[in-house]
């Protein structure tokens, strides 16, 4: 295609753009991608809701993407991939293709009631913030920053389920673990995959526990991995960074890292620890209150994972769940 050079629009493939939209938050950019369907675009993942993000939008539909949305697939909740799935499904009239539990948990998050909201605090003082970092959490984090806008009502999506999007073929897959229900794309033709935040090759996707959602992710995860490093892989196009072209070889070196962080957390760990005590020692202290919530949510999925596997025990203290380890010869493993 002939793509205008001030727009951060690419052609990855025939009929299959990626789309680099600014993020006000965290991570600077999130990709996303559109595929060719009929006279419009099949769109995979909307952005996060900032200006900047907003005013790339309505300069593409106005010009390379005139043809319009016909659907809008949500890959998971996150706001760099839901945030404008409402507005642009307002203004283009697309179709919003979302798994229900996703739904679920992007409601949850905005804590829009006092009940969700004690709930939030509670679970985050029993891990070990401060109640001060817990409802600023909840009043910062939470709501300003991860609360998205709910789209309307739409289709879901189900594993294996064969979507036809133009003349591309794609199998669908629901994956676990960085989110409840996070989906990924496979076109088996292209040796091709979609993966929103699922496999990213120069940072690892953070797969945490938090007060709403996946209660045990890091099982989930891991699976998920396991699922695609059964997949040829040529092409790998995902939400951060660069497309790449190593996706089994990626998946076996993400399976790697969680072997190494479960043994890490596990000789990081003393007697009485909460789950932001084994978070400082193994991420260092963190000054932003989304790193120390990110740093809790994940030290507490290894942890849930090591203690499934008779590594360490826990018990509460005037409200706090503690944890300790417990002496034994072999090592915590993944499969691999």
């Amino acid at each position: 295609m002939d793509l205008p050079v001030d727009l951060p629009l690419k052609e990855i493939l025939p009929g299959i753009l990626m789309f680099t939209l600014p993020v006000d938050y965290g991570i600077d950019h999130v990709n996303i991608y559109l595929i060719r369907d009929g006279e419009g675009w099949c769109l995979f993942d909307t952005g996060a809701d900032c200006e900047a993000a907003r005013a790339l939008w309505l300069r593409a539909l106005a010009g390379p993407l005139v043809g319009g949305l016909t659907r809008i697939i949500v890959s998971h909740h996150h706001p760099d991939h839901l945030g404008l799935a409402a507005w642009l499904a307002q203004i283009t009239g697309a179709k919003i293709l979302m798994r229900p539990e996703e739904r679920e948990v992007a409601r949850a998050i905005r804590m829009l009631d006092e009940t969700s909201r004690r709930h939030g605090i509670d679970f985050m003082l029993r891990h070990g913030l401060s109640l001060g970092e817990a409802e600023g959490i909840v009043s910062g984090v939470l709501q300003e920053n991860l609360g998205c806008d709910e789209p309307p009502p739409g289709t879901s999506l189900e594993n294996g389920q064969r979507l036809q999007i133009g003349d591309f073929g794609f199998d669908v897959l629901v994956l676990g673990g960085h989110s409840i229900a996070q989906i990924c794309l496979y076109e088996p033709a292209l040796k091709l995959l979609l993966t929103g935040d699922q496999l990213l090759e120069r940072i690892t996707p953070n797969v945490g526990v938090w007060p709403y959602g996946e209660p045990h992710p890091l099982p989930r995860y891991i699976d998920s991995l396991l699922v695609i490093s059964g997949l040829p892989i040529e092409h790998v196009l995902p939400a951060h960074h660069r497309v790449y072209h190593a996706g089994e070889a990626r998946a076996h070196g993400l399976l790697a890292h969680h072997q190494r962080a479960l043994r890490r957390f596990k000789e990081g760990l003393r007697e009485g620890m909460s789950a932001v005590d084994l978070g400082e020692v193994s991420y260092g202290k963190q000054s932003e209150a989304l790193h120390r919530f990110l740093s809790m949510g994940e030290t507490l999925a290894h942890l849930l994972w090591l203690e499934g596997d008779g590594h360490v025990r826990s018990s509460e203290d005037a409200g706090v769940l503690r944890w300790a380890p417990i002496q034994r010869s072999d090592q915590p493993t993944v499969q691999i």
